[in-house]
C-alpha cells in the first residue's frame, strides 16, 4: 500500500463556513466585564491561527482521517516524535486497559487504545496541551474523569466506549484554548465563574464571542473530527437526546461526582435514571479509572 502524505497545515485547518455562519457576533463587553471584550471573528482568526508545532501529531490528524490508513502507518507517524510515543504507550500501559507493562510497541499500543484515543492525544499534541503550565489547574484531571465516566456508561446508551472515552478526554478542550489564547484574560473569567458553573458558557460568549464548547467544536471541526464527536463537544453542557452526546454528558457529571456533591450532576444522573448503588458504584469507578488514565497523561 501507498504511504500516506500528510497534508499542508492550510488544508488541514480548512475554515468552517458553515460553523461560523450560525454564530452571532458578539459585541465588545461595556466595560462591565474583565476588560474591552472580544468578538467571535477575532476570536476564530485566533483559533486558525493556532501554531500546530508538532509535525507528528499533525501527521497523526492526517492518518487518522483517512479509512486506508493502517495500524503500522498510524504507528510510523507516532514513533517521530518520541514524547507522542511516550504518551500512546502510557495509556496503553496504563491500569485502565489491563494490561500494564505488557504493550511493548507502538503499533500495539493502538490496537489497545483504538484509533479515537489516539486522534484526541495527537490534538492535544498538535496544539501545544501537552504541559501542566499550558492548562488551568486540574484539567488534566477532570479529562480523565470525564473519559473514563464517558466510556462507563456507554454499553448502556448503545455506543461504542473507546468512542466516548476520546470524546470525554477532549470536551473541555475549548478551556485550555481559551486559557492559553488569553492569558491576561481567561483565568481571572475562570476563577470568578468556575470551570463547571453555569454560568461559565454565557461569560465567556460575552468576553470572547464564543463559549469554550462553542470553541472546542469549531478547532474539532477543522481538525475533521466526526461529526458526532463534535456535536457532542459542542452540546456537553447542553440538553440533546443523542446516545453519545449524551455519555459525554453523564460521563462529566460522574466526574464531577467525584470530587464532591454536585447538584447539577447528580440531577443529571437521576434524570438517566442512575441512582442509588448503581450511582455510588458508577461514581467509585469513574474515579477509580480516572487515576488510572491521569497517570498517562500529561501532569
Amino acid at each position: 500500500m501507498t504511504e500516506s502524505v500528510p497534508v499542508p497545515r492550510r488544508t488541514l485547518l480548512r475554515p468552517a463556513a458553515h460553523f461560523t455562519a450560525g454564530l452571532a457576533v458578539t459585541p465588545a463587553s461595556d466595560g462591565g466585564g474583565h476588560g474591552p471584550g472580544v468578538d467571535s471573528e477575532e476570536l476564530i482568526r485566533r483559533l486558525d491561527g493556532i501554531a500546530l508545532a508538532q509535525p507528528a501529531a499533525v501527521s497523526v490528524l492526517t492518518l487518522v482521517d483517512n479509512a486506508n490508513t493502517t495500524t503500522p502507518q498510524l504507528a510510523a507517524a507516532i514513533e517521530c516524535d518520541p514524547t507522542f510515543t511516550a504518551q500512546v504507550m502510557r495509556l496503553a500501559n496504563s491500569a485502565y486497559y489491563g494490561l500494564s507493562g505488557r504493550v511493548g510497541n507502538t503499533s500495539f499500543a493502538i490496537t489497545v487504545v483504538g484509533f479515537a484515543a489516539v486522534r484526541s492525544l495527537a490534538a492535544m499534541n498538535a496544539a501545544g496541551l501537552t504541559g501542566s503550565n499550558t492548562v488551568p489547574d486540574g484539567f488534566w484531571a477532570h479529562a480523565a474523569a470525564a473519559a473514563a465516566g464517558a466510556s462507563a456508561v456507554a454499553s448502556a446508551l448503545g455506543v461504542v466506549a473507546a468512542d466516548c472515552f476520546a470524546a470525554g478526554l477532549l470536551h473541555d478542550v475549548g478551556i485550555a484554548f481559551l486559557h492559553s489564547l488569553y492569558p491576561d484574560r481567561y483565568p481571572a473569567l475562570l476563577a470568578e465563574h468556575g470551570a463547571h458553573s453555569d454560568t461559565l458558557c454565557d461569560a465567556e460568549r460575552h468576553e470572547f464571542g464564543m463559549s469554550h464548547a462553542e470553541v472546542a467544536a469549531y478547532v474539532l471541526e477543522t481538525w475533521r473530527f466526526p461529526p458526532q464527536f463534535v456535536a457532542a463537544v459542542r452540546h456537553h453542557h447542553g440538553d440533546v437526546n443523542d446516545p453519545f452526546s449524551r455519555a459525554v454528558i453523564l460521563g462529566e457529571a460522574l466526574a464531577l461526582s467525584t470530587v464532591g456533591a454536585n447538584p447539577h450532576a447528580e440531577t443529571l444522573l437521576t434524570d438517566a435514571g442512575i441512582v442509588g448503588a448503581e450511582r455510588d458504584e458508577l461514581i467509585a469507578y469513574t474515579a477509580e479509572r480516572a487515576e488510572e488514565v491521569l497517570s498517562s497523561l500529561p501532569r
